[in-house]
């Protein structure tokens, strides 16, 4: 493909090369004429004319535009269509397209065969066109195809380093990765337990997934995305539920994805809520990749202080859990968030880690729980989340600020001394008590008393001069005003 795709003469000076056929020939300088593998812009600019070519012929080729704008990965083109006419009209439809850009697609395969039928033999990569019965597999993208089961496989297992899984089963390697130098030798006990999971990779060569997810003619299709974390691993998959017209039931895994818990320590409600986050995100690009953003969606999880953090408002939360939370409420708006145990979680699996040998047959983690593929009353009973301590919710601490303007009285403007302005008021009351008993003195110096009604006194005085409206509102047994600063105070 990048061969037939011509550069702007402007720029084919960037591509210059030197050879000589043999070495008695002097050098010459080449400049080629066309995108060339191995540089940085090659593949955005195979990609840009595929873009161009669909946005150009979008009004001519209705069906194939829009394929051809989302369905191209570098040059292979994957595909597909609800029936067999449709398929063969797809495939007309983006060959026209792409011919009046001087692009051939070749080496065309298909689950049935009767639909590249009428291609050239030159253009058809398919052995099963003459229905003998093959086990004819497709390598692309990495991946098997087998297209007789119609089945994903994988093509080679490359020697990995420390993976999730692996240090979600073995917490001795994720403290060695945490403490050990580039060259120290590995512990004899984590050599073992590596050595096992090594040796059980090439297994994963056998774990096959369904090339379509969904059952035939679905009437009804849900995505089921199960969150879970551990302390040392945190992750999500997602599954598609299909039903049909006769009832038939089918669950298949679209994707998952994983994560490793970062060094410092990080409390484990909050390593939920990074998995339910990377859930969302995972929601997210699968539902814009199938074009299904409006089918209905589950969320699932095994914290209930999670759901909390989710379901309350996002700036009720500290930075850390508001920030989260709010993203994931963005990206699942209109959907619901539900509670499951852990042993029905399949995400667990991914937060805690497996074998190769165990996740080749395991049906769970294929298919989800067994639930999940039953009546919806059979599916876990959900209940009001039980109240949890705010110290485990990290509720966001509130500051009341109040300008508060002390009153314009000569008193309090005479005396600079604080205690100076409590003796005098003490004396002031005393003589307006003495007024209104008439009482003789009976104390030749101001009492404890005195100075503690002098103290609440001034106190009194002060909050009657900033909080005029809201002594007025009490003393009518009223509310206070809504937008007063005392309507959030919690007296104590």
């Amino acid at each position: 493909m990048y061969r037939q795709i011509r550069i702007h003469p402007e720029d084919t000076c960037l591509q210059r090369i030197v050879w000589r056929f043999n070495p008695s020939e002097p050098i010459h300088v080449y400049e080629l004429q066309t995108v060339t593998y191995g540089l940085s812009p090659s593949s955005f600019l195979a990609t840009r004319v595929l873009q161009k070519l669909a946005e150009d012929s979008g009004n001519q080729y209705e069906h194939a535009a829009p394929k051809v704008s989302k369905d191209f990965y570098m040059d292979d083109f994957l595909s597909g269509a609800n029936s067999v006419i449709q398929a063969r009209g797809l495939r007309k439809e983006v060959q026209a397209l792409l011919a009046e850009g001087g692009l051939l697609l070749r080496k065309w395969n298909s689950n049935h065969p009767e639909v590249l039928d009428d291609l050239p033999t030159e253009l058809n990569n398919n052995l099963s066109t003459m229905y003998f019965e093959t086990t004819q597999k497709i390598k692309t993208l990495g991946v098997i195809w087998e297209i007789k089961s119609d089945h994903f496989g994988i093509e080679r297992v490359f020697p990995p380093l420390l993976t999730s899984s692996y240090l979600g089963k073995n917490k001795d390697a994720a403290s060695l990765v945490d403490r050990a130098e580039w060259d120290d030798p590995i512990p004899e006990d984590i050599y073992v337990k590596w050595q096992e999971y090594y040796q059980q990779l090439p297994l994963l060569k056998s774990f096959k997934v369904s090339r379509y997810l969904f059952t035939p003619e679905p009437k009804e299709i849900q995505f089921h995305i199960f969150s879970d974390a551990s302390e040392l691993a945190y992750g999500a998959c997602i599954y598609a539920r299909s039903t049909n017209k006769d009832g038939q039931t089918k669950t298949e895994l679209i994707s998952a994805k994983s994560r490793v818990a970062p060094l410092k320590r990080v409390s484990l409600p909050r390593l939920e809520l990074c998995a339910a986050l990377l859930g969302a995100r995972l929601y997210a690009r699968i539902s814009a990749a199938l074009g299904m953003e409006e089918v209905h969606c589950w969320f699932w999880s095994d914290s209930t202080v999670t759901l909390h953090w989710i379901q309350a408002p996002s700036s009720t939360w500290q930075s850390f859990i508001g920030n989260r939370t709010s993203e994931i409420q963005r990206l699942t708006h209109g959907h619901t968030w539900n509670h499951v145990r852990g042993i029905d979680n399949p995400a667990d699996y991914i937060s805690r880690g497996l074998l190769p040998e165990k996740i080749v047959n395991n049906t769970v983690w294929r298919n989800g729980p067994v639930w999940l593929s039953q009546e919806k009353e059979n599916w876990p009973k959900q209940q009001v989340l039980e109240p949890i301590l705010d110290e485990l919710l990290e509720r966001k601490n509130t500051t009341l600020l109040t300008d508060a303007t002390l009153p314009d009285t000569s008193l309090f403007e005479r005396y600079s001394s604080f205690w100076k302005l409590v003796r005098v008021t003490a004396y002031i009351l005393r003589f307006i008590s003495r007024c209104r008993k008439k009482s003789p003195q009976q104390e030749p110096f101001i009492t404890v008393p005195e100075l503690q009604a002098a103290k609440e006194a001034l106190v009194k005085g002060v909050q009657h001069q900033i909080f005029f409206e809201e002594v007025k509102a009490l003393n009518k047994k009223q509310s206070i005003p809504s937008k007063s600063p005392l309507k959030n105070c919690v007296l104590r």
